[in-house]
């Protein structure tokens, strides 16, 4: 549900919706429906698709990795993770002709959207966010984002990048069998998959 918020900074001079804005704080990003600053707002990245700029590159023993051009500041939204939406059944259905025709690549794209038995399929239509590695030390880390009514995944920095390394979040993959998705990010915390822990 929206609520009507407005933000003033502490001195009251400059409108801004930052980390104390109420949408922001409620994972909503403002819009003319439940803010009044209008282009000032500091809540609406995903909405104006302002993503950082990365490029995909080889990263040694993961295969495809995006790497983060300019840098981004701790907090910053990266990218959004895009792909086709699709409920359980087709999820289901999906993952298990793709076991079946292709079994010794254990590779996927299905994430859950936050919304039960909705998912985003990144396989065949998606952005450069699903060349995004697995850490168990990430620098960054998804958040599920109310975006004008429609839940969206923001993929946000949780300290900051440089520029040139390799963007990184913990999978956190829901399966009984964590032993097929071995972990290689080599950080000193590794969990040895990528199954959640």
């Amino acid at each position: 549900e929206f609520r009507r918020v407005l933000f003033r900074s502490a001195d009251g001079a400059v409108p801004s919706c930052g980390e104390r804005c109420d949408n922001r704080l409620n994972y909503f990003e403002c819009c003319a429906a439940n803010c009044d600053l209008g282009p000032d707002c500091g809540n609406r990245a995903m909405g104006r698709r302002r993503f950082a700029r990365c490029r995909v590159q080889r990263e040694h023993g993961k295969g495809w990795g995006l790497v983060s051009a300019d840098g981004v500041r701790s907090g910053d939204l990266v990218i959004e993770y895009a792909g086709e939406v699709i409920d359980e059944a087709t999820k289901e259905s999906r993952l298990a002709a793709w076991t079946r025709d292709h079994p010794s690549d254990p590779n996927f794209y299905v994430m859950a959207l936050g919304q039960a038995g909705w998912y985003i399929d990144a396989r065949d239509v998606a952005n450069q966010a699903r060349f995004i590695n697995h850490s168990c030390d990430p620098n960054c880390r998804l958040v599920p984002l109310n975006v004008a009514g429609h839940m969206r995944i923001a993929i946000v920095a949780v300290r900051d990048v440089r520029p040139g390394e390799f963007l990184c979040y913990d999978y956190q993959f829901d399966t009984r069998q964590g032993d097929r998705f071995t972990c290689r990010c080599g950080s000193a915390n590794c969990r040895g998959t990528m199954k959640g822990g």
